[in-house]
């Protein structure tokens, strides 16, 4: 038996694994509930989990509740890491303790890598795990729309995907698990059915619900048109995901950020409807209310954001297809500046 919490899944106490949990019920009802047998699955697999940023970290943790996972990130992180665990907080509550490494161990031998780098590492990252593009499952649940494509050049089996997860990285050896939200899987290439339906199984036995889909393209698209209408206003404005949709200004702005980006995803190709994407798009900010987006945390850290993934690809993929986008390109070139004054000046291309 499970508990539901919050559209997560944690298991009871198993003195097999690898991590401590404590989970924090805030005001939602427990529903008991049958999800997988242990027969079913009863063997861990191994996970490596390359870029141990704030979603890395989190993915990685809860992976590790049932699975054996190494976790490849900075030497800070992993360091603290080593000392006292990976402390998961918010509205998940655990201490995980995942194998943490700065370097792929020369000896490993994952059944599933989870590339959870930046977008614009996704390249020098497969150069990495190039070893492994033949034997394993690589799953990205990067932002942006490009990343499966770019690891499908090296590696046989893709599975892309998505989560509406809101994470926090509060310092080395901890994130914040700020908002819950959809996670969906689909099949980008070389991936039977029954591999995926597995895929999904194995991060349920983790307690990370996941959706499947026949269309992870459009899934892909629907993603990208709420991120360009969220992380960008909400790193130019400097709040969390909520403020744009409680200030009227603001969920204003993502409104019409969030049409005018569908209209580019539906010519396309994706099977997406505009009216439907705001109401996601708002869902997403309410949910995720206390986070700070990826795009502020990578700003406020001095860092280059994903602005060329996100709102970069809404723009020039309409420029491909000759539609307007005023306020993606205003966006895009907000941000870009912001970055340009960054110490050191402009950061990437």
């Amino acid at each position: 038996m499970v508990y539901v919490l919050r559209g997560f899944k944690s298991s009871e106490h198993d003195p097999k694994s690898n991590s401590q949990k404590n989970i924090k019920i805030e005001g939602c009802e427990i529903v008991s509930e049958t999800v997988f047998s242990m027969t079913m699955h009863a063997t861990s697999v191994d996970v490596l989990v390359f870029g141990a940023g704030a979603m890395g970290s989190f993915f990685g943790g809860i992976l590790s509740a049932r699975h054996r996972v190494t976790l490849v990130g900075r030497k800070e992180h992993v360091d603290a890491i080593q000392r006292s665990g990976l402390k998961i907080s918010g509205k998940t509550s655990m201490i995980a303790r995942p194998d943490a490494v700065t370097r792929v161990p020369h000896d490993a031998e994952p059944e599933i890598v989870l590339v959870a780098t930046k977008a614009y590492d996704t390249e020098p990252a497969m150069r990495s795990l190039a070893p492994f593009a033949k034997t394993s499952l690589f799953v990205t649940l990067q932002n942006g729309i490009d990343n499966a494509e770019i690891i499908g050049r090296t590696a046989a089996r893709v599975v892309a995907g998505t989560t509406a997860n809101g994470v926090t990285f509060v310092g080395p050896g901890e994130v914040r698990h700020a908002g819950v939200g959809e996670t969906v899987l689909g099949t980008w290439s070389g991936v039977s059915e029954s591999e995926l339906v597995r895929l999904r199984d194995v991060f349920a036995e983790a307690g990370v619900v996941a959706q499947l889909t026949s269309d992870i393209r459009t899934e892909l698209w629907a993603k990208l048109v709420i991120n360009a209408s969220i992380n960008p206003i909400a790193a130019l404005a400097g709040v969390p995901n909520g403020r744009i949709a409680k200030d009227r200004r603001l969920r204003s702005l993502a409104e019409a950020v969030t049409r005018e980006s569908a209209a580019v995803a539906k010519a396309a190709g994706a099977v997406v409807d505009a009216d439907e994407l705001v109401a996601r798009t708002l869902l997403v900010a309410k949910r995720t209310a206390t986070n700070r987006p990826s795009m502020l945390q990578d700003l406020d850290r001095h860092h280059r954001t994903e602005i060329d993934a996100i709102t970069g690809k809404v723009v020039r993929t309409a420029d491909r297809l000759k539609l307007s986008v005023p306020l993606n390109e205003a966006l895009y070139a907000l941000v870009r500046a912001r970055e340009a004054a960054l110490p050191g000046g402009p950061a990437g291309p």
